[in-house]
């Protein structure tokens, strides 16, 4: 099979783009990542695909490193890699056709200082301009993350804004926390945590799922008596 030289094409080729896409599912797996985040890396990866595909039709394999250490690949296996290419391209536009739907919903919570007001829907438009009016506010959006942005705004000044942020914000990007609660929850639960509550196992799956930091202060004002021996 090692002297089949089309097997080993393909082979070589499969093993190239199947690494390109190993590499976009690291990065959607990532932690604390809004739904945002997932589609730009599904676009970049859609541009990454067109630029496979034109880089193929003219014999250039500089990003399928595997299939350019095969000597004289023949032309008519990259006509069919870069048919495969356009083809994976349209599979994922179809499949991800829903976000192309929200685009504008996502531009106003990813980049509200650069969004055309006039795209965004009523409820939006004066608020958007109010706030790309605002300089300190334009300040602080490329100063801290987005979601303690949004925290930060007014909810006199800004009530729809926020609303959005949230509904945006809301929305599950990936299952990384879904497996990653199960993991925790099969660390936790054993054989020799035989006297863990369903309460107990609940707060340890909070805790871990969740990136906040307890209010310590605000918690120990709520105690009324310490115990030195604790």
């Amino acid at each position: 099979m090692l002297e089949d030289t089309e097997w080993l094409m393909d082979f070589a080729f499969f093993t190239d783009l199947l690494c390109h896409m190993n590499n976009l599912n690291v990065k959607m797996h990532g932690k604390n990542q809004f739904i945002d985040d997932i589609w730009a890396h599904l676009k970049a990866f859609k541009l990454k695909l067109n630029l496979f595909a034109g880089q193929l039709s003219k014999n250039d394999l500089s990003h399928f490193s595997r299939l350019n250490s095969i000597p004289s690949v023949n032309e008519e296996k990259l006509k069919n890699y870069e048919y495969g290419l356009k083809k994976l391209h349209f599979e994922f536009e179809r499949r991800f056709q829903d976000f192309s739907a929200i685009q504008t919903e996502l531009d106003i919570f990813t980049m509200p200082f650069n969004v055309n007001c006039e795209a965004a829907r009523s409820g939006l438009q004066l608020e958007l301009i109010e706030l790309q009016s605002n300089n300190h506010l334009k300040q602080s959006f490329l100063n801290m993350p987005k979601l303690e942005f949004y925290i930060s705004l007014s909810k006199v000044s800004f009530p729809n804004l926020i609303s959005h942020a949230q509904k945006i914000s809301a929305m599950f990007a990936s299952s990384y926390i879904c497996e990653q609660v199960f993991s925790t929850m099969n660390l936790r639960k054993n054989y020799f945590r035989s006297r863990l509550t369903d309460e107990h196992l609940a707060s340890f799956l909070r805790i871990n799922a969740s990136h906040f930091e307890p209010q310590y202060k605000e918690l120990l004002k709520m105690k009324s008596q310490f115990h030195s021996s604790h």
